[in-house]
């Protein structure tokens, strides 16, 4: 069964959006917490490293994230439709 290269790469990137939008939106409601949640699961130390997210960089990074991740399952369904295919 071959992936849709197209379909899989815009749900992976949306996917990825939807995540990024539920992490901004607790960096938005509890930044220290969130940041404090992030050290515990990561083990170091983010204290201090909390920041103001605007709307612009809320856009430019969960645009970011899914172009990026998008163009990754492409290359991935690629890879996967060419190792199947031998």
């Amino acid at each position: 069964m071959k992936l849709d290269v197209r379909g899989f790469s815009i749900a992976v990137g949306t996917v990825i959006a939807a995540a990024f939008s539920v992490c901004a939106f607790f960096v938005v409601v509890a930044p220290e917490g969130t940041a404090a949640f992030l050290g515990y699961l990561l083990h170091i130390n983010l204290s201090g490293l909390t920041r103001a997210l605007t709307w612009t960089s809320y856009f430019a990074g969960a645009s970011a994230v899914a172009v990026w991740t998008g163009l990754w399952a492409a290359v991935t369904a690629k890879l996967y439709n060419f190792l199947i295919s031998r």
